[in-house]
């Protein structure tokens, strides 16, 4: 099962039902979805709760220190080639943190508040913690991570050692990072990061491409229409389709990340800055239709924090078509 580790309010349900296998994870320093995990400080369903957890994965693979990219690796073109996305990666660091990362998902192309960005999920050498990297134009950040909900455990580094980025093709890693974890956060017996290197090739990955209209009012006024930087991604979990589009926005004068969700006769909007956000659902057998290539959806969705005097109601409409899958 993978941690939970997105820090976005409202992404952190929104994207629990989505990249697959539990974890799901935020945008790079924006604060960007397998079976639900419970999770608290971590991004989890209400509806939640029950939803397949995903983005946002992992699992192992022993490796020595030798089976580390070269720099030749990772000067490697990130030229896009037609095959899948690969990457090669490894981490130098304490306790198990130094040797191989197996990659498990890669996501090119994804929208964040500081440019597209590339996210790899995978297993660091010996199979435990699990790597998550969100990768922009000259920055890198990594997050180690064991458990989820209450369990959760997590290390967040931050370097610059990002060459040859292209969001939608590739990037090559090698440089030192930098611990940034918050003061107080619960970090267990986790190991340091002082290093990543390697390469990562996007492949034939497409962003997919949508026509859904978020529009409503949230607490930061009224959502715009129009979505820019849209990216639609399909998920298998638990032997159900899910579709998340996610881009870029305005509410009121803000800007804004968007998330939508489509599930089984379920539909999640999340509308988010980098430190705050608000989280929409609804369910229903008529909301919306899900495919293993894209849905279709047309439903009014709730505002869901319980601490809030005035709940906003945002509808969303349209269709969306997956430019890549993820999941078993």
């Amino acid at each position: 099962m993978r941690p939970n580790v997105d820090p976005a309010p409202s992404r952190r349900a929104a994207w629990a039902a989505f990249l697959i296998a539990g974890l799901l994870v935020g945008a790079c320093g924006s604060g960007s979805s397998s079976p639900a995990a419970a999770a608290s400080a971590s991004p989890a369903p209400s509806v939640d709760a029950t939803l397949p957890v995903a983005s946002p994965s992992a699992s192992a693979q022993a490796a020595s220190p030798a089976a580390i990219p070269s720099a030749s690796v990772a000067a490697a073109s990130p030229a896009a080639s037609k095959g899948p996305a690969t990457a090669s990666l490894a981490t130098k660091g304490t306790s198990g943190l130094t040797g191989a990362v197996t990659p498990t998902e890669i996501i090119c192309g994804e929208p964040s508040f500081n440019g597209p960005q590339i996210f790899v999920l995978g297993a660091a050498a010996g199979g435990s913690p699990q790597v998550v990297l969100f990768i922009t134009a000259n920055r890198v950040e990594a997050r180690v991570a064991t458990g989820s909900g209450t369990s959760l455990r997590m290390r967040t580094f931050v370097g610059t050692g990002v060459s040859g980025f292209d969001g939608t093709a590739g990037a090559q890693l090698d440089g030192p990072v930098t611990e940034t974890t918050a003061a107080g956060s619960a970090k267990g017996t986790l190991g340091a990061l002082s290093s990543l290197s390697g390469a990562i090739d996007c492949g034939n990955q497409q962003p997919g491409s949508a026509t859904v209209v978020v529009s409503g009012t949230t607490a930061l006024g009224d959502v715009a229409p129009g979505m820019t930087s849209v990216h639609v991604l399909c998920t298998l979990a638990g032997g159900q389709h899910y579709v998340g589009l996610q881009g870029l926005g305005t509410a009121g004068t803000t800007p804004v990340l968007i998330f939508v969700t489509l599930g089984p006769a379920s539909v999640q909007v999340g509308v988010d800055t980098p430190t705050v956000g608000g989280f929409f659902s609804a369910n229903g057998a008529s909301l919306d239709t899900v495919t293993a290539t894209g849905g279709t959806v047309n439903a009014d969705v709730t505002e869901t924090d319980k601490n809030s005097a005035v709940h906003h109601v945002l509808h969303v409409a349209g269709d969306a078509t997956c430019g890549a899958s993820v999941g078993s």
